[in-house]
């Protein structure tokens, strides 16, 4: 199956490309003529405008509703492809699936709508005086091995009426063409507004072409990655970024003697684990209040493992596992040092845990590492990840009381645009503003009517 999706108005041939994983390759085709893409969608767009946008809400939660079903011949087939390119496993991609697509439910796109533009019949009309009026174009640059990663913005886009041109990740490709086919079953108008392909990130070329189609752009990447696409983004063009994050957690002492360490241990096992601790929003550690850090990292090897049996990690490629086993080393010489230090893991690379008194720099990434690091109290938590304020995005606080209140504010100042319970890092919902700002209400702009007598007309 074809991890690009053209619609059938686009005639003109394309040129073929190839991904590939290990044995396995993966064939798409790219357009050459990105003129005749932007008259298409321009021809498409007009059609996506004229749908009223619970009608979008509509056919989106259909899609949804046929691939939250794990059976589902088209999510089956996705789950094993991207098993095979990103190396997690069946069960953690389907657990990934579950998250993503759960948050594009009708109830929640039309809470997401609601939050940001008040009412969401804005985008069909004038409304009170006021309508709010989406791009014709977006190009989306997806980037990442989180599989359903790029729902959220295909269907924000959506949601605001704009074609879409999307760059599909090279690390899972295969979601984003998957989910069109099904939307184009459900309703036409939806898929034929969008071209999934995918380009080279040193193509130049095709990417000015892309460009050139678009009054608005998403980029997801690296921070190098994302420059380079900042650079070529015009002045009358929206832009949308989410570079590196990064992710922590907290646990007060009043939180831990409230819920008890094991059932600590099981939540920060859960944030570990998810997406196989690939995802920006997972903890790459977790600041625990220093009377009760050793008694939850006991715990914590032991939730871990049971996380490892309930859903198992997938394969880590070579020079991953490298970075992991000098990960270990470092810690174990750590520990052997320092009476505040210790490591559990198993022979294998399954999971690890390190306990440790210093928040040492953050070397690797994901592969289920979680790190406790003891600090004498929740505001010496806060000291401790000031160094990585530009980066930082979504902070599993475990407080009560007023010791949240303030907390969480300090983290909001400090850079932070999520605060959850530890266990709800990865779960993010629409609602949320994701890195911080409205992502609906920023693909639009407004008009309002005003001192005109025909606004007070019935």
């Amino acid at each position: 199956m074809s991890v690009s999706w053209t619609p059938g108005w686009l005639t003109a041939e394309g040129v073929p490309f190839t991904l590939k994983a290990g044995a396995h390759e993966w064939r798409g085709v790219r357009p050459t003529d990105w003129a005749a893409v932007g008259d298409g969608l321009r021809t498409a767009h007009e059609n996506l405008r004229r749908m009223p946008v619970r009608r979008i809400v509509e056919a989106v939660d259909a899609v949804v509703d046929l691939w939250g079903k794990r059976d589902f011949t088209a999510r089956r087939a996705t789950v094993r492809d991207a098993a095979l390119v990103t190396g997690m496993s069946e069960e953690t991609i389907d657990h990934a699936l579950d998250a993503e697509l759960g948050n594009l439910r009708a109830e929640s796109l039309l809470a997401a709508l609601t939050r940001e533009l008040g009412d969401p019949e804005v985008l069909d009309g004038f409304r009170g005086g006021t309508t709010a009026v989406g791009p014709r174009t977006v190009l989306a640059v997806f980037s990442g091995n989180v599989p359903g990663l790029p729902s959220r913005s295909l269907v924000r886009s959506l949601l605001v009426k704009a074609s879409v041109i999307a760059k599909i990740p090279a690390k899972e490709p295969h979601f984003t063409a998957a989910f069109l086919r099904t939307l184009h079953d459900v309703e036409p108008v939806l898929a034929d507004a969008v071209v999934a392909t995918y380009w080279d990130r040193d193509d130049e070329a095709v990417l000015e072409a892309a460009l050139g189609q678009a009054d608005a752009v998403i980029a997801y990447g690296g921070d190098q990655a994302c420059a380079a696409i900042r650079t070529k983004v015009g002045p009358h063009q929206l832009y949308e970024e989410h570079g590196h994050k990064l992710s922590f957690g907290i646990v007060s002492a009043e939180y831990a003697a409230q819920h008890g360490p094991a059932e600590v241990a099981r939540r920060i096992a859960a944030d570990c684990s998810d997406f196989d601790q690939h995802a920006c929003l997972s903890p790459q550690v977790y600041l625990v209040q220093r009377e009760h850090a050793r008694s939850i990292a006991e715990h914590l090897a032991a939730a871990m493992r049971r996380e490892a049996q309930d859903s198992p990690p997938g394969t880590i490629d070579a020079q991953d596992a490298t970075v992991l086993q000098h990960r270990r080393l470092v810690a174990e010489w750590r520990a052997a040092t320092s009476d505040d230090s210790e490591v559990w893991a198993p022979d294998g690379l399954e999971w690890t845990v390190v306990l440790d008194d210093a928040l040492m720099p953050l070397s690797g990434a994901g592969n289920r590492v979680a790190r406790i690091v003891s600090v004498p109290d929740v505001a010496a938590a806060v000291d401790a990840m000031r160094p990585f304020a530009e980066h930082l995005q979504n902070v599993g606080l475990g407080a009560v009381g007023e010791e949240f209140r303030r907390t969480a504010r300090e983290l909001a100042v400090l850079g932070a645009s999520r605060v959850s319970a530890p266990g709800e890092m990865t779960k993010p919902s629409m609602v949320w503003r994701h890195d911080g700002q409205p992502r609906i209400a920023g693909l639009v702009r407004w008009c309002d009517i005003e001192l005109h007598p025909e606004l007070d007309r019935p």
